[in-house]
């Protein structure tokens, strides 16, 4: 179940230094920052004065061509770190889930959202690369549609670990000295293709009851992941493909339609893309979604537009964090409508708290 939102959702997609590969060298940033927890810990409070619902933290296997000078933390746990120092924004770390086992980010997520008070959510992504397989050893690489169904299988088990325990299965029983009501705790017995899980969860039920679940969808491949999800991040094409997409995604029940937008703001568009040509001749870039060279309120108008069509809101990639921050701050964010919303993530999407599936009601499952 949803509720109606009038103001788009907006978040902000954080890398160390921005989206593009050459973001450090533009105001000759130390690359040591982005091994800095405060270094993080700022960029998430500048996404909240940029009035952002929720920040996404990329992860992956091996280094990509953004953080190769540095190396990356782990998302989930940096989400764990950013979390208490921040105070409404929604934190949603990437997670691989070729080669990795759902329980193990199951009770980390579940985790995360203890730690930021209901604020959590995942980012479920594949891989296909070979150099990843070899980390593993496990299997070979996988082609997109496999990577598909173990995506969703995934998401599968995460959401039913998540719900093996009830709501009120830890009793905290003094007299009795139990700590839960081991009949309130359930065993899911997942049988799929990747997984074989029977549970439960080490963790108790998060706050949210579960967490929101990102896919960005790229192909159909991943489309058909999406349908798994609450939030699905599209890649921005012509709008009425968009539109067309949203649509498609809203039917399979798929609660929030964002698309994907690099941005690179300036004072005009002219100036804006100066920016990126400065970037590019440092290391050119080729970019997998619709960027945006210009104004904070030409911004504002493409997401009122699009907004319009049916999508509900935008992930921005800021191209280099400290110019295009502070400009989603000043320029972007004061025409929005309305104060962004609190409370927790599910709530701030407009998304209801769902009931613990496996729950026994009136003795019975």
């Amino acid at each position: 179940m949803t509720a109606s939102r009038t103001r788009p959702v907006i978040g902000i997609a954080l890398e160390p230094f921005g989206w593009h590969p050459a973001a450090f060298a533009e105001l000759g940033a130390d690359p040591l920052e982005a091994t800095s927890a405060e270094h993080w810990v700022g960029l998430a409070r500048s996404a909240e004065e940029a009035a952002a619902d929720f920040v996404t933290f990329e992860d992956s296997f091996t280094l990509t061509a953004r953080d190769r000078l540095t190396g990356r933390f782990d998302a989930t746990l940096l989400a764990a770190r950013v979390a208490p120092a921040t105070d409404r924004i929604g934190l949603v770390p990437t997670v691989t889930a070729t080669h990795t086992e759902p329980f193990h980010a199951s009770k980390a997520i579940a985790t995360l959202d203890y730690v930021s008070g209901g604020r959590a959510g995942i980012l479920p992504t594949t891989t296909g690369r070979d150099a990843d397989a070899a980390l593993f050893g496990r299997k070979q690489a996988q082609d997109a549609a496999s990577q598909a169904v173990e995506a969703s299988e995934y998401i599968t088990v995460v959401r039913d670990l998540w719900d093996s325990w009830d709501d009120d299965a830890v009793i905290k029983d003094v007299d009795t000295g139990r700590y839960v009501d081991r009949d309130r705790l359930h065993y899911i017995d997942f049988q799929g293709e990747n997984f074989s899980v029977k549970g439960p969860s080490i963790t108790p039920r998060p706050p949210q009851g579960q967490p929101v679940v990102v896919v960005r969808v790229s192909d159909s491949a991943s489309e058909s992941v999406a349908a798994s999800a609450d939030v699905a991040v599209v890649v921005a094409r012509a709008e009425e493909d968009l539109a067309s997409t949203a649509a498609r995604l809203h039917a399979a029940g798929v609660a929030r339609v964002l698309a994907d937008v690099t941005v690179y703001l300036a004072d005009s568009a002219r100036t804006a893309v100066r920016r990126i040509e400065k970037l590019d001749r440092r290391e050119e870039h080729a970019d997998d979604t619709l960027v945006h060279a210009g104004t904070g309120e030409d911004l504002a108008l493409l997401v009122e537009r699009w907004h319009a069509l049916g999508v509900d809101g935008v992930r921005l990639r800021p191209g280099v964090n400290a110019v295009d921050l502070p400009r989603l701050r000043d320029s972007f964010a004061p025409l929005i409508g309305g104060a962004p919303a609190t409370g927790s993530l599910r709530e701030i999407l407009g998304l209801t708290r769902p009931a613990a599936r496996f729950a026994r009601v009136g003795g019975a499952l």
